[in-house]
């Protein structure tokens, strides 16, 4: 195979993961009467998110098993330090500050229409299981299967492939952003992809970006379960407070510089 031809191929597994995993979600979240009628979503909605969500892998992990291709090498899964550990998390929260005051600007260039807003009625879940499925669903979920995915083995195929680290984290993040499907939220979601992206090349690790992207999907669900009293907190004058905004940058600057890559074994 060529090198122009992996490429495209990396790109397609990819693809027929993130399709594979809609239409089994679909599947199962046509059970779901609430699809019509309008009202909150049922169980049948989380249960559709868990089982897709949790097929997003699959097929990736097909395909390096019948290649015979060494899972952990190939999904770039690498045991980190402490110290990694540390400043991921530093690196997370001074991200999310960030982030969260980009999704601002962004809105008020160009405002989310209500169609998107109506997403957030699905992360306010009244059925204590549903809100189990959601929880495991966005917390752990999505940040090991997307992880996996794209900074596991697209990057990483890239990376080899192309031989431009720059390139290969570019292009991937793009794709990342893109496979969520709100045109609203790519600035933002970029952002944080080109860091992901940095971050599992810098540790050569897939494991700091799962504890990166479970701490942003956490935190993201906790604030939205919050509604307005987390507001009254968070922002200033319609944007974030500029404390948390300083100590945003301060975190991310200090994580950025602590940063260090793993000794190679």
């Amino acid at each position: 195979m060529n090198r122009t031809l992996s490429v495209r191929f990396a790109f397609l597994i990819v693809l027929l993961s993130v399709i594979s995993a809609l239409i089994i979600g679909s599947l199962f979240s046509a059970l779901d009467p609430s699809i019509l009628s309008g009202a909150k979503p049922g169980l049948s909605t989380y249960i559709a998110m868990f089982v897709g969500q949790g097929f997003l892998i699959v097929p990736i992990l097909f395909f390096l098993t019948r290649k015979k291709l060494p899972l952990a090498e190939s999904l770039r899964l690498k045991p980190v330090s402490r110290e990694v550990v540390f400043t991921t998390i530093l690196l997370s929260i001074g991200a999310m500050i960030i982030s969260d005051e980009i999704n601002i600007l962004v809105d008020m260039i160009i405002p989310m229409p209500d169609s998107f807003l109506q997403v957030e009625a699905m992360l306010t879940p009244e059925n204590p299981l549903s809100l189990f499925l959601l929880i495991i669903t966005i917390v752990f979920l999505a940040p090991i299967g997307e992880e996996l995915l794209f900074r596991g083995f697209l990057q990483k195929y890239l990376e080899n492939a192309w031989g431009d680290v720059t390139r290969a984290i570019l292009f991937s993040s793009l794709f990342f952003a893109a496979i969520h499907f709100n045109p609203f939220w790519m600035i933002q979601i970029y952002f944080l992809g080109v860091l992901l992206g940095y971050l599992a090349w810098r540790t050569q690790s897939v494991l700091p970006c799962i504890i990166f992207h479970i701490i942003i999907n956490g935190a993201s669900l906790i604030f939205t379960s919050m509604g307005d009293s987390a507001e009254s907190f968070l922002l200033w004058q319609g944007h974030i407070h500029p404390i948390l905004l300083i100590i945003g940058f301060g975190l991310f600057g200090y994580g950025l510089q602590q940063l260090k890559p793993e000794a190679k074994a």
